[in-house]
């Protein structure tokens, strides 16, 4: 009890609505969305890129973060009308905002590790 209570008069200091933090962590905070929408912020990638790119996420576990991505409106995906069908993901707006969170993740990150 005493820690939800520290921890929700930390949070008032940090976010201006209650609940903002937990919500944009709902969406970018597990292990691979923050590493799929850093491979993104320069060029559109299929599926197959993405995969390459980054080493160790499943291909189940990659298609469902793009899939949250996607309804989060964080990314958009463009299909190609080729056998088999060919997808392209890339950043929308509201994606490319994150761009300096994540700057700032990886800054600290680096100065600590």
């Amino acid at each position: 009890m005493v820690v939800m209570k520290a921890t929700t008069a930390l949070l008032r200091k940090v976010e201006e609505k209650p609940g903002c933090v937990k919500a944009a962590l709902e969406i970018i905070g597990d292990k691979w969305s923050g590493l799929i929408l850093g491979d993104l912020f320069d060029n559109k990638k299929t599926f197959s890129e993405l995969s390459t790119d980054l080493l160790g996420i499943s291909p189940r576990t990659l298609s469902a973060r793009l899939d949250v991505l996607e309804e989060s409106g964080i990314i958009t995906r463009k299909c190609y009308c080729e056998h088999p069908p060919r997808y392209q993901y890339e950043l929308t707006d509201k994606g490319r905002d994150l761009r300096s969170i994540l700057t700032k993740m990886a800054d600290w990150g680096e100065k600590y590790s």
